[in-house]
């Protein structure tokens, strides 16, 4: 690509890109990849357009010069910056009077944050909300529907929910990888990101977002359709007559941030493919990761066979399936059942 970059220069008719000539380089270059002795990478790299010619035009877009007035400016990388969120503030509340569960939530969280520096060698941001600060920035949100998800986030009863609706104002402001405090990413979650995706989470099996771990650049279009589409489903839950419950119940059995962001992305993109990475018009990467069981085996953490599955919520994670390689560990204490999964012993977790 910076070789291209270079030979634009030749391509250049009346302050623009001559475009067939570029769209002949930029085929070229992705035949001299996939033939080169680097196929491998290439290939570990491959991502599926919404159409056939979208790279080319992506990349005939970058070669534009200013001359142009349709330039379009391309998304950012996600920050390199922690989020959390949780009804109190863990870190501050270190030397409080915690419960036996909110330590090993805290030491989890400690964890996650070592974690990115290890591999990243410097400290990244971290942020923790609170439901105040939570509260705060819905109200502050430079949105129509930030007032009404402020009172909608102050009067819902159920944390998971109030959690979801913080995680995408959280994401909206500042962009960044969010994880549930009860979230273990492993070791191969770096090499498995790909730096070009501005939008990464997992999926599950019925379809819907497991939206535990979600990264985002800051304003990402996805992120604000699912604070509009909070909105237009607390719209329907006040309705005067509406059986609040099974309106719930109704809505992904209750998973309400799940359903909402991953019908958010349907309408953003359009998109019928199940490829992990995919790249929009837009500019827009999206990488995906997918629900999967794992087992612990010696020094390390590998997937099950579909055969060794078990009914167990705590040997559920997060797989790349261009590897079948676990990236995450989706819980590691379970708050159904109360007790602390097994998995978190190997994961150096556990009460003091």
């Amino acid at each position: 690509l910076a070789q291209a970059w270079n030979w634009t220069e030749s391509f250049h008719v009346d302050g623009r890109v001559h475009m067939p000539t570029l769209h002949l380089v930029a085929t070229s270059w992705l035949i001299l990849c996939f033939c080169s002795h680097s196929l491998e990478s290439c290939e570990g790299s491959r991502i599926e357009h919404e159409e056939s010619s979208s790279l080319v035009t992506h990349l005939a877009r970058q070669f534009q010069t200013t001359a142009s007035t349709e330039t379009e400016v391309l998304p950012l990388r996600i920050p390199r910056k922690l989020l959390f969120n949780y009804k109190i503030n863990l870190f501050k509340e270190e030397h409080g009077d915690l419960t036996s569960q909110e330590k090993i939530l805290l030491t989890n969280m400690k964890r996650t944050v070592k974690l990115f520096q290890n591999i990243t060698g410097d400290a990244s941001e971290v942020e923790m909300w609170d439901d105040n600060s939570c509260l705060t920035a819905l109200k502050e949100l430079h949105m129509k529907e930030g007032l009404p998800l402020a009172f909608a986030f102050k009067t819902e009863v159920v944390g998971m929910i109030r959690s979801d609706l913080c995680r995408l104002v959280m994401l909206y402001n500042t962009g960044g990888y969010y994880f549930d405090i009860d979230v273990a990413p492993l070791d191969a979650l770096h090499k498995a990101l790909d730096p070009r995706a501005t939008f990464v989470t997992t999926k599950i099996k019925d379809g819907n977002f497991f939206q535990a771990f979600l990264a985002t650049t800051p304003k990402h279009p996805v992120i604000r359709r699912s604070l509009k589409n909070f909105k237009i489903w607390y719209d329907k839950y006040w309705i005067p007559g509406q059986d609040q419950n099974d309106f719930r119940m109704k809505t992904a059995r209750g998973n309400i941030g799940c359903a909402l962001l991953q019908r958010s992305f349907q309408e953003w993109s359009a998109s019928t493919s199940k490829s992990p990475l995919l790249l929009h018009q837009s500019g827009h990467v999206s990488q995906f990761f997918d629900e999967w069981q794992f087992k612990v085996r010696g020094s390390g953490i590998t997937a099950k066979e579909p055969d060794e599955f078990s009914s167990s919520l705590c040997d559920w994670g997060a797989v790349d399936s261009r590897t079948h390689t676990m990236v995450a560990v989706s819980r590691v204490y379970s708050r159904k059942d109360r007790w602390l999964c097994e998995v978190s012993s190997w994961l150096g977790i556990g009460l003091a």
